[in-house]
């Protein structure tokens, strides 16, 4: 891992970096160190012949830094672990952490360390990511008359798995969306600087598995509007658009931003923030008391406010069964 942790930034929090027992970081005063882990497994989170092994590293540290983005808090580094069967070549390891010193490379944070072994079965990437932050941002501010809204444009990867179930060929737009996610971190940061946010969550689960876990933490309800969800350019040429809006809302892995704000408070720096990052900001609903909702929390409607079908597919549960 010393080769790769050479290559990238080194920030000022890092007082001793890998190559120790341990790496030290002492934060800035007044911030708090978020730490959050994301596990890749091989045939759950992950195919071989969907992607090559610099995009699966990539992949894997992507989702990992999202939970930062979604606590508004800066990536200082991660800790990586790897175990790979006993078939692939040594260059698989190359590939792996090529893929994953990009996504660091990208997100300014440094490898401060991690560990390599065997795996008598799948291929294993396990990214333990650490950040800092002065205020975080949670799951449950949202309170009754804030306004729902989420970055950039929803269902690209959802396409792009669509299109590997049916042994297709994904469209590029939704491959590139599926290989190569963005962590928000840079506009969770500037959306909390301006004090616009009550809740956050990374899109990683699906808008509408997602959303249900910012309602059951704020204790309030989210009525969404179906027909206001911005579809990823793969999804914007099908000629059913609800069918397209539904894959959008429960598909998973945009890893965009879901967030609550008071209600006007976004409007009046929208147009900046879509200059300074060349990414929408759309409204797609609001927070409501919690009384006559379903379970979730959260109720979908139409353009002209009558309640819809929520998506088939709302998030994912390792032990559904």
């Amino acid at each position: 891992m010393l080769d790769v942790a050479a290559r990238l930034p080194t920030p000022p929090e890092l007082s001793i970096g890998p190559g120790d027992d341990a790496a030290v970081l002492a934060s800035a005063a007044g911030e708090s160190i978020v730490v959050s882990v994301d596990l890749s497994i091989e045939g759950v989170h992950f195919r071989r012949e969907w992607l090559t092994w610099e995009a699966i590293g990539y992949r894997a540290t992507a989702a990992a830094l999202s939970d930062l983005a979604a606590m508004a808090a800066r990536p200082l580094g991660a800790l990586v672990s790897v175990a790979l069967p006993i078939e692939l070549e040594t260059g698989v390891y190359l590939q792996l952490a090529a893929g994953l010193t990009e996504a660091l490379a990208d997100a300014e944070a440094a490898l401060l360390g991690g560990d390599t072994s065997r795996s008598p079965g799948a291929a294993v990437i396990d990214v333990t990511v650490i950040g800092a932050v002065v205020e975080p941002v949670t799951r449950g501010g949202a309170t009754p008359g804030d306004q729902v809204w989420v970055t950039g444009r929803l269902g690209g990867a959802a396409a792009a798995v669509l299109a590997y179930n049916s042994a297709l060929e994904p469209a590029p737009p939704a491959r590139r969306r599926f290989e190569h996610p963005t962590p928000r971190w840079r506009e969770a940061r500037w959306l909390a600087e301006r004090g616009l946010l009550t809740a956050m969550i990374d899109l990683s689960d699906g808008l509408a598995g997602d959303a249900a876990h910012i309602a059951r933490a704020s204790g309030a309800g989210l009525r969404l509007r179906l027909d206001r969800l911005p579809l990823d350019e793969a999804l914007e040429g099908w000629s059913d658009t609800t069918v397209a809006r539904r894959i959008a809302a429960g598909g998973g892995e945009d890893y965009e931003l879901l967030f609550t704000s008071p209600a006007g408070r976004v409007d009046r720096v929208r147009d900046a923030f879509q200059r300074t990052f060349d990414l929408e900001l759309t409204r797609i609903g609001d927070a409501v008391e919690d009384t006559d909702l379903p379970a979730s929390g959260v109720t979908w409607i139409d353009r002209a406010g009558e309640p819809v079908d929520p998506p088939a597919t709302a998030g994912f549960d390792h032990f559904a069964g």
